[in-house]
C-alpha cells in the first residue's frame, strides 16, 4: 500500500518535529516546509495528499498559501488543514469559508485529534 504524503508547514521546528513524529508513527510519509514560499514550491513538486499549514509564516502567510492552492485547478483538490494559534471566529471563518481550507486546528493541539482529522479528511478524499 502506498503511504499517504502529508506536507507539514510551520516555522517552528519543535512543532514540525512533533507533528512529523506523530504522522510517521501513524503510517504517513511526511515532507516539511518552513515558510510560505517553500510550501508552495513543495506542493507543486511533491504533490502531497494533504497539507497541514500554519497561518503565521515568513515570506507568505498561510492564508495566501491556501488561497493559491485552492485557486489553482491542478492543486485545488489537495485538502488543507490550518494549524494555528489564531483561534478567533474571524480567523476560522476566513480560512474555512472565504479561502476554502478543509479543516482548522488551534495550537496547542491534541496530537491524537490532529492525526484523526488528517485520516478523516483523507478518507473523504478517496
Amino acid at each position: 500500500m502506498v503511504k499517504k504524503r502529508v506536507l507539514v508547514v510551520d516555522d517552528e521546528p519543535d512543532i514540525v518535529e512533533t507533528i512529523k513524529f506523530r504522522l510517521v508513527n501513524a503510517g504517513f510519509e511526511v515532507i516539511t516546509a518552513g515558510d510560505g514560499e517553500e510550501a508552495l514550491k513543495k506542493v507543486r513538486e511533491e504533490n502531497p495528499d494533504l497539507v497541514l499549514l500554519d497561518i503565521l509564516l515568513p515570506k507568505k502567510d498561510g492564508y495566501a498559501v491556501c488561497q493559491e492552492i485552492k485557486s489553482n485547478p491542478s492543486l485545488e483538490t489537495i485538502p488543507v488543514i490550518m494549524v494555528t494559534i489564531k483561534g478567533e471566529k474571524e480567523d476560522k471563518f476566513r480560512a474555512l469559508i472565504d479561502i476554502g481550507a478543509n479543516g482548522y486546528i488551534t495550537k496547542p493541539f491534541d496530537s491524537d485529534k490532529l492525526v484523526q482529522q488528517v485520516k478523516e479528511i483523507l478518507s473523504r478524499k478517496e
